[in-house]
């Protein structure tokens, strides 16, 4: 059982951040990824995410998007979170732009915790307590303890299930 704290950690919070596009966005968190070391090929893992994007956009509403990918040269299941003041047109599910965007990174064979993490990037968003407290943060240390309330809150693992075209969903 892998808490969210593990996976998004201080270092990995972006804050008053800009971008003219969804690309822009994704390619500076991409590059917080490779800087850090977590990604040995940054336009490998960038073309992974823009892969998943050219399904179907993971801007799930709300002033907040999904990006994930499983790719060759993640080292390790890291989430970078960026928050994007003004918002970045996202082709959202709602037309709204995204402010918030956690960024996943996995390696190949992380299936099992890949998806978990997705799950529960989904289930702190789903608050709306939660969402209004990452949006008015002041800093990363305050979107840390935020995370570490989050994973004292919500301890398990979240139940998922998968359509017929592979994709999850959590009830």
């Amino acid at each position: 059982m892998q808490k969210l704290s593990d996976v998004l950690r201080e270092e990995f919070i972006c804050l008053g951040l800009q971008a003219d596009s969804k690309e822009e966005a994704l390619r500076a968190l991409a590059r917080r990824l490779s800087a850090a070391k977590v990604v040995a090929d940054e336009r490998q893992f960038f073309n992974a995410v823009m892969a998943r994007e050219q399904l179907q956009s993971t801007g799930i509403g709300g002033g907040v998007a999904i990006p994930h990918a499983r790719s060759e040269g993640v080292r390790r299941l890291t989430v970078v979170l960026g928050r994007f003041e003004g918002g970045v047109d996202f082709a959202a599910l709602d037309g709204q732009p995204v402010q918030l965007i956690f960024l996943i990174a996995a390696p190949r064979e992380a299936a099992g915790a890949y998806i978990q993490t997705v799950a529960k990037v989904a289930r702190l968003l789903k608050s709306g307590a939660y969402k209004g407290n990452l949006l008015g943060a002041k800093s990363p240390e305050e979107i840390a303890e935020l995370i570490n309330s989050f994973d004292r809150k919500y301890p398990r693992d979240i139940q998922v299930k998968k359509t017929k075209d592979g994709r999850v969903i959590h009830p």
